[in-house]
């Protein structure tokens, strides 16, 4: 099961970033749960399984094993994306895979001409410390706060849309 075998995998230098394959559904799905529901509300479980199979995505693998995804859509002016869902299995948080797998969809948009890369997440004013957490590692890898849309999630929770321009 993969989280048993994810517990001792810190070092990055094996680690693999690839677009999705159907073959990486089930461990995606897996992950997502793992992070259920500190991070991810039941609701959004079936929410990540569709975005996982029609938006583009990575996956990362660490030793074989997959340990974290995430999913994106680009505007149809090509100018910006939005990355729709990220995670990382919580053994493996702060060991820098989800810079690895931002970095990696950052190249490509890049290389496509994408200039802006955008993210919502839950805003300061929820005072709930893993979303803490996630603010700091958009701040931590470039994105900027743009702006705060009361109660914008189905959940009631303040929505934050964050923004990182692209070289």
């Amino acid at each position: 099961m993969v989280i048993e075998v994810i517990r001792n995998l810190h070092d990055l230098n094996s680690l693999l970033i690839r677009e999705i394959r159907p073959t990486d559904y089930h461990a995606i799905d897996s992950i997502a749960l793992a992070l259920t529901p500190t991070w991810f509300t039941e609701a959004a479980l079936p929410e990540i399984a569709q975005a996982v199979r029609n938006e583009h995505g990575r996956v990362a693998f660490k030793d074989g094993v997959q340990v974290g995804f995430a999913t994106y859509n680009v505007s149809s002016d090509n100018q910006t994306a939005q990355l729709t869902w990220i995670a990382v299995h919580p053994d493996l948080h702060r060991q820098g895979v989800g810079g690895k797998l931002i970095e990696s969809i950052e190249r490509e948009l890049s290389s496509e001409g994408v200039l802006k890369l955008e993210v919502c997440t839950v805003a300061a004013t929820v005072q709930y410390e893993p979303y803490a957490r996630t603010r700091s590692f958009y701040h931590a890898i470039g994105f900027n706060d743009v702006s705060v849309e009361p109660r914008g999630f189905p959940s009631g929770d303040d929505k934050l849309l964050l923004r990182k321009h692209m070289l």
